[in-house]
């Protein structure tokens, strides 16, 4: 879960499960409300696996667990300035 605003664009929520710099990242598209905060939720199981950009079909799903690394992107490569802000990350846990 993240407590973020946005500027209406579509980011990515990434995170990888090892160290390395490349490799398969798992990713989650959300597209925050422009101008106002809110918690916006990724569900593990909307987590796609990737590498450079293609699926990786035989990579499992995402076990959070074993996450080592996060990271965010603007996604569907749009150009230009951006403004993402972020209070907090959180896991909620069942």
């Amino acid at each position: 879960m993240l407590r973020c605003r946005g500027d209406g664009r579509q980011y990515k929520f990434t995170v990888r499960t090892d160290d390395g710099f490349d490799g398969v990242q798992y990713q989650a598209r959300f597209q925050p409300p422009r101008g106002e905060w809110a918690a916006v939720t990724l569900p593990v199981a909307s987590f796609v696996a990737s590498f450079r950009g293609r699926p990786v079909v035989d990579a499992g799903p995402l076990d959070p667990a074993h996450v080592r690394q996060l990271g965010l992107m603007v996604s569907d490569q749009q150009a230009g300035p951006f403004e993402l802000l972020l209070a907090w990350i959180a896991i909620a846990r069942k």
